[in-house]
């Protein structure tokens, strides 16, 4: 009897060892996916900001956007968002704040295959505005 209580106790202390270890190694691969799934999105989102991202692939789509006295720049933002001209609206905030870019007012043609610096220059210089019809 004492025999196979000590066969018991070695066999559930190995199974333990066993269960100790497969949950250390489950614990390692969901820390070093989460590691790598925010790694990717930190970079995917840090070059829409600094890099040469574009919405549609040329010849993209041609798109008129009216900016109106007063709109703020996350408003823009979405405009431009919603009409698939920036792939996410915040890299497109983000990127005006940062490095200080001015939108002007007026309605501009822009392309869905545009940069988000060829959007700001555009958007920027108001010799590029389309006249308004009186």
């Amino acid at each position: 009897m004492a025999k196979q209580s000590q066969q018991t106790k070695a066999a559930l202390d190995i199974l333990g060892y066993l269960l100790g270890i497969i949950l250390n190694l489950v614990f390692y691969a969901v820390v070093a996916f989460g590691l790598y799934f925010v790694a990717t999105n930190v970079y995917e989102f840090s070059y829409q900001i600094v890099g040469d991202r574009v919405s549609e692939a040329e010849p993209g789509r041609d798109v008129i956007i009216h900016i109106e006295e007063g709109e703020s720049t996350m408003e823009i933002a979405e405009k431009l968002y919603m009409n698939k001209v920036v792939i996410n609206k915040y890299t497109f905030y983000l990127k005006v704040q940062l490095f200080g870019f001015k939108i002007m007012q007026g309605t501009f043609q822009l392309n869905t295959s545009m940069t988000y610096d060829e959007v700001l220059n555009v958007l920027g210089d108001l010799s590029n505005a389309i006249p308004e019809e009186t």
